[in-house]
């Protein structure tokens, strides 16, 4: 992998990028530039072409032109096999406008992301579909794997804005629910919601076989509170304030999250979930390529 080519695009670079296809196009097609190994076929943790033959099935299966170039036999899957079925989730709840310096909000930063992956996915031949939600689903595009439902999701990224409260791990159950195929799915959130709850969404994905990815998108001051003098705190989704000094606040938030994080990466590891805590300072390229890498590695 080219180091390079994490370093140079980052996310105030593409913040005048008022297009959320172009700037996603700009980071997919960038991302791909800087790799020694095509990213195609990234997202997928088996070879999606072909399997072995196996003794007992009928001989009209096996490619017998792949046979006389390898003398192996294989069967070609069917379309409908080969495809990966991905579903991208993303947390559309008032707490993803966070934002606490220049360049992007949580919200900004995780639907560049989610229109990066659609393309991503769509361009190597895997169905891609999107969920949006906040205390429930809100949105729900199945997986497809044209250029039309690519246009669709870029379309209604571009219009989208955050709003209500959060209810992710509700959400992530109900998604679950509607689950018949095996697949991938990518969890984009800030996952300020109770914890228990989250767990058990992440389980029930886990158990419809579910490959699952979390991008935890977090903003600067989230992962080091360093405020200093009295604070006027306002709640994103409920409009509530509250007055508090820094000490105090810095307390009880970093002991509150250090609890949340700590649960839900143990649960994570347990369920075999790929965890990755995004400040949204990373460059996009970084926390794709991670993800990517993560994915060739179980290949």
């Amino acid at each position: 992998m080219n180091s390079r080519a994490i370093t140079f695009l980052k996310p105030e670079h593409l913040a005048p990028i008022r297009s959320l296809s172009l700037r996603a196009r700009h980071i997919v097609e960038g991302m791909i530039a800087g790799l020694h190994k095509s990213p195609y076929h990234g997202f997928s943790a088996e070879f999606l072409e072909y399997r072995p033959y196996l003794p007992g099935e009928s001989t009209r299966r096996i490619d017998w032109r792949k046979y006389a170039k390898t003398d192996r036999t294989v069967v070609r899957l069917y379309e409908d096999e080969t495809n990966l079925f991905a579903h991208i989730l993303l947390d559309k709840s008032g707490s993803m406008a966070m934002k606490s310096h220049e360049g992007f909000s949580k919200f900004d930063y995780a639907r560049t992301l989610a229109a990066s992956l659609a393309w991503i996915l769509i361009r190597q031949k895997d169905a891609a579909g999107l969920t949006c939600f906040d205390n429930d689903i809100r949105l729900y595009m199945a997986p497809r794997s044209t250029n039309r439902r690519l246009n669709a999701i870029l379309r209604y990224l571009q219009d989208l804005s955050p709003g209500r409260e959060t209810g992710c791990g509700h959400a992530i159950d109900h998604m679950a629910q509607r689950l018949t195929k095996r697949g991938l799915s990518i969890v984009i959130s800030d996952f300020f919601d109770d914890p228990g709850s989250i767990i058990r969404g992440l389980r029930h994905l886990r158990f419809k076989r579910q490959d699952v990815i979390i991008f935890w998108i977090l903003d600067p001051a989230e992962l080091a509170f360093s405020h200093d003098g009295p604070l006027r705190i306002h709640d994103l989704e409920t409009g509530k304030e509250l007055a508090l000094d820094s000490q105090t606040a810095r307390e009880h938030f970093m002991r509150g999250f250090c609890s949340h994080r700590t649960q839900i990466e143990r649960a994570c590891k347990e369920l075999a979930i790929d965890c990755d805590i995004i400040s949204t300072r990373t460059p996009f390229q970084k926390a794709l390529l991670a993800a990517l890498d993560k994915r060739r590695r179980l290949c």
